[in-house]
């Protein structure tokens, strides 16, 4: 992939994630991946920009939630600590760029009808479950954002700023477990030079808060699911012509 091609479609997806919280990890893995980068690779570049990007809107969040955040760690961090491992392991054997293609359609196709989540409301436990499957998503496919923001907007309903924070610390809190994961298996994949698009995010982040400000809370997590659809069928069939 030629380097314009590379820092325009990183631009595009720091846009995205400043505004939604969600879109890095979401849309770049698939991208990336159909541009035949490894998975630890991929992970590799777009780590460290999504982390910077979470740690920003977990900061500046005028909303907090520590009981979020504790359940959140207890139950979600060690499924995708031990899926994580297991696809870095494999990431050579399984046709990643298909399964992934797949995967983004499925969870997007299934998280479209909100109510058929409302028991996440009812009990702690089905919560738990939910947080726990979230990290095996994460883990394998890196594409845990569709349901956390799901689980977000269920959970928080109408205050898109809360949503937002849950989103940006479940981030921040995975891609920290998946660098730690990627330094200890995998650091010859670590290119150092990709650090350097960790400063278009301080370019483009405040300018994409305005366009946020107008997204109203109905449409914030709609927007994302049907973009998500479109793009995982468009890789997944470019993924399967060149197979």
């Amino acid at each position: 992939m030629e380097f314009f091609n590379e820092i325009l479609v990183i631009i595009t997806l720091i846009i995205f994630q400043s505004i939604f919280g969600v879109g890095l990890l979401l849309f770049g893995t698939p991208t990336f991946l159909y541009f035949n980068y490894s998975f630890s690779e991929t992970l590799s570049l777009l780590l460290p920009i999504s982390f910077t990007i979470s740690l920003i809107q977990y900061l500046n969040s005028k909303e907090k939630d520590i009981y979020f955040n504790n359940k959140f760690n207890l139950f979600t961090l060690p499924s995708l600590v031990v899926c994580q491992i297991i696809i870095l392991n494999y990431q050579n054997i399984i046709n990643l760029k298909i399964f992934i293609s797949i995967m983004l359609i499925l969870l997007s196709i299934t998280s479209l009808d909100a109510k058929k989540f409302s028991f996440l409301r009812l009990k702690n436990i089905y919560k738990n479950i939910f947080l726990i499957f979230l990290g095996i998503i994460h883990g394998l496919t890196n594409l845990g954002g569709g349901f956390l923001a799901l689980y977000s907007n269920i959970i928080v309903k109408k205050n898109k700023n809360l949503t937002r924070y849950y989103i940006s610390y479940g981030y921040l809190v995975m891609v920290s477990v998946q660098l730690i994961i990627l330094f200890t298996l995998h650091n010859k994949d670590f290119d150092y030079y990709n650090l350097f698009y960790v400063i278009l995010v301080f370019i483009f982040y405040l300018p994409t808060q305005l366009i946020y400000k107008k997204i109203k809370v109905g449409n914030f997590s709609m927007i994302i699911k049907i973009i998500a659809i479109l793009y995982g069928f468009i890789v997944l069939g470019n993924s399967i012509n060149l197979n």
